[in-house]
């Protein structure tokens, strides 16, 4: 599990993140980066139970220290899911068997927030853009009134999404926003 202590940058100290903690499996680059781009746009789908482990991994050591009340996949776009014919993150979560990883496991809720557009692909977009593009694209189908909530995404590379959607169930009522993603994005120095 990597977690870092780097500082935050100027954009995040002017607007605070709305995740209070973000879990990662690995970095996003060389094998782990090729991993998920061809599980993801080119329906490399004997990867995903690779990608499952890694996600129960991370699962394991966050359940050791933290329990949240709800796990949310962050949702993709239905003209994504009727193109690509299959949700790859939800495939992922569905193979990880939570029930053994806390006393009282957390519900895994894949409806609890719908995404209402996506503009574009965000994996070409530059950090600003990425924020534009998802402003106002979830809206929260449940109320999270004092629930710890984990979102789990496949890359975080800006945050953008993931802040987006930690800010919609934080107006939804939720405690706590945490997120866990298999790779995340590095800045070289």
């Amino acid at each position: 599990m990597l977690m870092t202590d780097d500082a935050l940058c100027l954009p995040c100290m002017q607007s605070p993140p709305a995740l209070r903690y973000v879990f990662a499996f690995a970095d996003y680059h060389s094998v782990m980066q090729h991993l998920i781009l061809n599980y993801k746009f080119h329906n490399m789908l004997h990867a995903a139970p690779v990608l499952a482990d890694m996600l129960h991994a991370a699962l394991t050591l966050y359940a050791q220290h933290l329990r949240p009340d709800v796990i949310v996949p962050v949702p993709q776009f239905d003209g994504l899911t009727h193109m690509r014919g299959f949700v790859p993150l939800l495939h992922i979560v569905r193979q990880v068997d939570v029930q053994r990883l806390w006393l009282n496991p957390p519900q895994i809720q894949a409806n609890a927030v719908i995404r209402l557009h996506h503009a574009h692909l965000q994996v070409s977009s530059a950090p600003e853009q990425r924020r534009q593009q998802i402003k106002n694209a979830f809206a929260a189908a449940c109320d999270f009134t004092g629930q710890q909530v984990l979102l789990i995404d496949d890359v975080y590379t800006t945050g953008a999404t993931l802040n987006e959607l930690a800010r919609v169930c934080l107006e939804a009522g939720a405690k706590s926003v945490d997120a866990l993603v298999l790779a995340r994005g590095r800045k070289v120095k």
